[in-house]
Parts: structure tokens; sequence; C-alpha cells
């Protein structure tokens, strides 16, 4: 509704859907038809239209050389008589003259990418908090990929891209502004919304200031333990280092407010039954090969680093992506169950985990070594999976 009137409102941010009055228009349920892609063609040119050869570059891209205008003029009917099936009163909808085709009706037209872009175009012109609040709306608006169902159309995947520029540009610049105002509890949302539809796009550190400002440090580390997670099961690889950096410099500013000494006890303690090596996460990892660096440059005690990576029987990567993850986890097990308390291990990417050994002799790492694959092997039956071990002192590396 507009102004209490009726009007048709189309979502193409995110799905293509449209809505008469507020209740859904039942179409085509075949959004890569011909039929729909000239519909949706149509509606995104607005009431400017579009011209006559340029829709049909648009719509027969990829279509033999023929009867293009024939072809045309058959989808045009196609679509008229759908629409005609549809709730929507019946007027004629497409218009044509002067080798123009447009979209037009008696009541109003919504289209979501469109008013997108007019909000940012408004948000230009402002400063301060209206600036701001046009920023806010048009990234509420914004609900995913540009007309998802037609992304191998190359108009298409031109404007998803600059789509998905300006919202990552009004996210960024919207998130600055409201972190300047402290509107913590208005911006987590949107920033989760973000995350959700972007995972591997950052999203999550703006998340996690939200989370830490609003006293909800807890949650601020599970997501980042969750994160981190993701990115190693998804991607094989570390969070990228802008986030292990925001992280770190988070993790200095953390409170977990005050607690008495047997608190304090309570809550570094493991909560799982303590079993075999321990896991940490990479950053923790990291800490700790530092913290043992410096105490072995004191002590003299011996601390050995261990590479253990997956390959195939060539020495090669592993690429099938579900095969490694199962094997990754096998190989996680293994090292867990074959190790002391007192050794640490982290996943560094989802072929290779790295060990600290520690009070060890350079003779006795192949022992270790032997421990491990022996595990491993009882775990894996294929031998076409190889896992290579490399080993250097502390003092060394």
């Amino acid at each position: 509704m507009i102004d209490g009137e009726k009007c048709l409102e189309v979502r193409m941010l995110g799905e293509f859907a449209m809505f008469y009055g507020g209740e859904l228009v039942e179409v085509s349920k075949i959004q890569t038809s011909r039929t729909m892609h000239l519909l949706q063609i149509l509606l995104y040119a607005g009431e400017k239209g579009i011209p006559r050869q340029k829709l049909m570059k648009h719509l027969f891209e990829r279509e033999p050389v023929g009867d293009l205008s024939g072809n045309l003029r058959v989808t045009t009917h196609n679509l008229r008589k759908m629409l005609k099936n549809t709730q929507l009163p019946e007027e004629p909808y497409i218009y044509t003259n002067n080798q123009h085709y447009r979209f037009a009706c008696s009541f109003p037209v919504q289209v979501d990418a469109l008013l997108f872009r007019e909000l940012l175009e408004k948000a230009k012109a402002q400063e301060g908090t209206k600036r701001a609040e046009l920023l806010k709306e048009a990234c509420q608006l914004y609900k995913g990929y540009f007309l998802p169902a037609l992304c191998g159309e190359d108009w298409v995947v031109v404007a998803e891209a600059d789509y998905q520029r300006l919202y990552f540009e009004s996210m960024e610049e919207l998130c600055h502004l409201m972190k300047e105002q402290e509107e913590y509890e208005e911006m987590l949302p949107l920033c989760i919304r973000a995350a959700e539809m972007y995972p591997f796009d950052e999203w999550q550190v703006w998340q996690m200031d939200c989370l830490v400002a609003l006293g909800r440090s807890k949650e601020a580390m599970a997501l980042y333990e969750k994160t981190a997670a993701m990115y190693f099961d998804e991607l094989s690889m570390a969070p990228p280092k802008r986030m292990l950096e925001y992280f770190r410099r988070m993790s200095d500013h953390i409170s977990l407010g005050t607690g008495d000494f047997q608190e304090i006890q309570e809550r570094l303690k493991e909560k799982e039954e303590r079993t075999g090596a321990y896991y940490c996460s990479y950053p923790s990892f990291v800490d700790t090969y530092r913290m043992l660096v410096r105490i072995m440059e004191r002590s003299g005690e011996s601390v050995y680093l261990l590479v253990c990576t997956i390959t195939d029987e060539k020495r090669q990567v592993i690429e099938d992506e579900e095969r490694l993850r199962e094997i990754s986890e096998r190989l996680s097990e293994a090292i867990r169950e074959a190790l002391r308390q007192g050794d640490v291990y982290t996943r560094y990417n989802m072929s290779q985990f790295l060990v600290i050994l520690l009070g060890i002799r350079k003779e006795e790492c192949s022992i270790t070594i032997g421990r491990i694959d022996a595990c491993f092997r009882k775990k894996e039956s294929s031998r076409k999976i190889e896992v290579s071990y490399r080993t250097a002192s502390i003092a060394n590396v």
C-alpha cells in the first residue's frame, strides 16, 4: 500500500516475487522461463522502459540467430496472457512505441532494487542523522542477490555486482555512523543479517563489536569461535588476517566482570573431561606457541613443532572437499587420542594440523609420529591417503 492505495510491490533483491495490495501475485513457478524473464526486464526498466534492441539482446543473448522479432512478439503475447490469469486488475500492462517497450499500469509500482538505489541517491545529499536514516532504510531493504534465479544472465551478473558493491559500501558507512552515536542495539541486527547473507566478508567483525559494546562478551567470543570453525570447515583456511587482528584487539578490552578467586578458577577450568591432547583455535595456538618460545629460552626445555599434512598417494592435495573433511576429522581424533594431555594442537587448514610436543627429545619424535599414524590408520582404511609428518625444534623454527 502507498498512502492507502493498492500498489504492485516487486521484490528482486534476494528473490523475485510480486505483491498486489499485500497479497502474493501467483505467476509462473518457472522463474527462468522466457516469459518471466521478459516480465522482470520490463519491471526493472521502470517507467522509462527499454529500447527494443537492448531488450532482445537481454532476452535472447544465448539464442541462435533467427526470427528474434517474431520470438519477442510471441513472448510479449504470452506475458499479457499470464498477467491476465492473475488477481491483478485487467489491463494491457505491456506498451510499445517508437521501438521502445515498457510496463505500465493504472496503479503505483514499487521495485525494491530501484527503491534501494533511490534511497542511496537521497542519502548522498544529506549529512548526519538524516543520512544515516536513509542508509539504514536502504540496507534494511536489501535482501540478497539480485534476481538469483537469473544469475547466469549477463545483464543480471553486471547489475548484481553493482548492487553488492553499493550494499557493502553503504553498510560500512552506516556501521561507522551508528558506532559514533553508540547505537549498538539498532546496529546489531543489521550486522547479523549482513553476516548471514555474506558469511565470508567479515561482517562478523562489526557484529562482535556490537556485542562487546553491549556487554555481551561471552557471545562475542562464541561468535569468533563459530566463525573461525566455519572458515576451517568451508574454506580450509584460518580467518582473514584483519579478523584475527581485530579479535586480538577486541580480546584486550573484553571484561568478564569482577569475580572472587574461586570464581576465576572455575572459569579457567576445562568444561569437558580431559583426555588426550588439548585442541585449541588457531589464534590460541599462536599465543601458546609464542609463550613457549619465551619459556624455552629461559628454561632450556625441549619443545618441538609437528606439522601433519594430508595428501593422496601421489602427494597431491585432495580435491574432493567432502572426502577431505572426513579424513581431516579422523586425523584430528587420532592426534587427540595418541598424544598426551600436555600436548597442544590446532587445525591450520583442512589438510594440515599443527602440534606442539612438550618435553620431548628429537629421537622421541619418530615414536610420537608412529603413535599418531597407527591411530589414524585404524580410523582411515584407504591406503590411497597419505599423511606426511615434519618436525622441528621451536628453537630452530
